[in-house]
């Protein structure tokens, strides 16, 4: 395949940094999307004019609405009353497109009414943020329970992917905390952190600023596991060699056309949520040794 980069393997290209990769595309999205399962339930007044109750599941979640997985049919256009169950939480939205697909039953778009409303207990941090992120993740202050979606730096992500956890500042703490991902954990405080996570009581208590790798690094070289997404081809668990803010390298045995859009999550892992960003396949290089190819992505920013 040819490489667009000139001469250069995408390793090494995604080494340089987030400059050498071009706008291609924008990302259309608002805020990241979460994929994660609640269950919630939905009701409302349907075409008929009779009241209707469906309960089901968000497929992902982000700021303005989620996908929602139910079992009856929804209209376009339609307000709904999305309850998370179990959580006594509710919030006002609309249903604005169906997502083909889905299986197991009918995936609907829904968007808040009310931009304001916090409706899944996650902290969305503004997208303008994610151009100087090497790694988007969902991190959990194991101190109080918030969740918020974070974009990692150069030396945030090389601690996190090493120690899995790292020390931020948590606004509800008032101080530096521990963070990690929420394995197995979907709503604020529903376990114990020290039992959850197997962390020394004393990692609760909030840290003092210094106390994180202060290093800065143009990129990350690392193995870590990553997931792509491609319409057509699938999901596919793949290596990640090199991590930068625009974009990364990673390692498959199936043919992705340079061109193609993809989505992809690192880390990643099936008993967490995972966060995917769209990005665009810029270079391949074959050789990488037992039928691998060796591609280079660009996040589409």
């Amino acid at each position: 395949m040819a490489n667009h980069l000139g001469n250069e393997s995408g390793a090494s290209a995604v080494a340089k940094g987030h400059a050498i990769f071009p706008a291609l595309d924008k990302n259309q999205r608002l805020s990241e999307r979460v994929f994660l399962n609640l269950p919630v339930r939905l009701s409302g007044v349907g075409k008929q004019g009779a009241d209707f109750l469906e309960e089901g599941q968000t497929v992902d979640i982000s700021r303005q609405g989620a996908a929602v997985m139910v079992g009856g049919e929804l209209s376009i256009g339609q307000a709904v009353k999305i309850q998370r169950v179990g959580v006594g939480k509710e919030a006002m939205a609309r249903v604005v497109g169906r997502i083909p697909g889905g299986s197991g039953g009918n995936l609907f778009g829904l968007v808040l009414l009310d931009p304001e409303v916090n409706l899944w207990d996650i902290s969305f941090p503004s997208l303008a943020d994610a151009e100087t992120a090497v790694l988007r993740a969902l991190l959990r202050c194991i101190a109080c329970g918030q969740l918020a979606v974070s974009y990692l730096s150069e030396f945030e992500t090389d601690l996190f992917l090493h120690h899995h956890c790292i020390s931020r500042i948590c606004l509800d703490c008032g101080g530096w905390t521990t963070w990690t991902r929420p394995y197995h954990q979907t709503s604020p405080k529903a376990e114990t952190p020290d039992e959850q996570h197997g962390l020394h009581p004393a990692s609760r208590h909030l840290l003092a600023p210094g106390t994180q790798n202060q290093r800065s690094h143009e990129r990350v070289q690392v193995e870590a596991v990553g997931c792509i997404r491609h319409p057509t081809l699938g999901n596919e668990v793949v290596l990640v060699r090199n991590l930068a803010r625009g974009g990364l390298s990673f390692f498959s045995a199936s043919n992705y056309p340079e061109g193609s859009q993809v989505e992809m999550a690192v880390p990643y892992t099936s008993r967490a949520p995972n966060i995917y960003t769209p990005a665009r396949i810029v270079s391949s290089r074959k050789g990488a040794g037992k039928g691998l190819i060796e591609y280079g992505a660009a996040y589409l920013l």
